[in-house]
């Protein structure tokens, strides 16, 4: 199996494994915001744990934390700037958007995973 789709595979497990603790939690009463947080928060230690050993073949270590959590802020900060671009200069095409928005994080992130967060 590639490398890549085994990083497309830990995206799948990882949303759905955040997808069920927040739902769960908003089941319990939980406050929305509150449910949304810890699963993102467990959403990424299961993505940098996954990544690291299944997808890259890497040990846990806190540099690579600190690295993978580097690559996962600056590629929602890419899909921020491609979805600002595309509701301004092309407002009608806001699902195109948010596509390509997600298209260009997930390959930001394989790429800076690969080269350097998870290296």
């Amino acid at each position: 199996m590639s490398v890549f789709v085994k990083y497309l595979a830990v995206g799948v497990i990882n949303t759905l494994i955040t997808a069920v603790i927040i739902f769960l939690l908003l089941r319990l009463g939980q406050n929305a915001y509150l449910a949304n947080a810890l699963g993102y928060v467990v959403g990424i230690g299961v993505s940098f744990c996954l990544n690291a050993v299944f997808t890259f073949g890497v040990a846990l270590t806190h540099q690579r934390l600190f690295r993978f959590l580097s690559v996962c802020a600056i590629s929602y900060l890419i899909n921020l700037i491609t979805l600002h671009l595309f509701y301004t200069l092309l407002p009608e095409h806001l699902y195109s958007g948010q596509l390509t928005a997600m298209v260009l994080y997930t390959l930001t992130g394989f790429l800076l995973n690969k080269y350097w967060g998870l290296r």
